[in-house]
This record gives C-alpha cells, sequence and structure tokens, in this order.
C-alpha cells in the first residue's frame, strides 16, 4: 500500500502530459514546471493547502514531507522518488 501511495503522490513528475513522439521520460525543466504548477504562491515549496488544492491527499504530502515542516520542496520529491525507484 505504501508504494502505491507513494507513486500516486509522485504524479507531479509523472502525470506530465506527454505528446505523440515527445521524450517519454520527464525533462528537469518539466518537473520544475509541474512543480511550480503546485506551487501556487510561488515560495519554492509545496504547502499541505496547496498539495490538497492540486487533488493530492493528505497521507501522501505527510509521507514525503521528510523533515515535518509542513513543507514538500523538490528535494523532498526527489529523495521520495528515488526511495521508491530502490523499492524501500
Amino acid at each position: 500500500m505504501k508504494k502505491i501511495t507513494i507513486t500516486l503522490c509522485l504524479a507531479i513528475f509523472a502525470a506530465l502530459p506527454v505528446a505523440a513522439g515527445a521524450q517519454s521520460t520527464p525533462t528537469p525543466q518539466d518537473k520544475a514546471a509541474a512543480f511550480a504548477k503546485v506551487d501556487t504562491d510561488g515560495d519554492g515549496a509545496i504547502s499541505l493547502a496547496e498539495w490538497t488544492a492540486a487533488g493530492r491527499r493528505e497521507r501522501g504530502f505527510k509521507m514525503i514531507d521528510a523533515n515535518s515542516d509542513g513543507k514538500v520542496t523538490p528535494a523532498e520529491l526527489q529523495a521520495a522518488l528515488a526511495k521508491y525507484k530502490r523499492g524501500n
């Protein structure tokens, strides 16, 4: 269940639209643009309010917010993605 939740939460990166014939792996620019779309106040971090407004579940936010400061940073998202890819 935890892997499924992480996968859904990381949809910020994975659910980027891919045009026919386009690169199938999101580029760093795609990831930054997806993050910025959710970070509506532009402070460089995603708050719980921004997270849930983007249709994400609170549980996923809490799993990714590694230092429990109430913000998800790009580094925390990357760390969660790396952890998921390792299968931990």
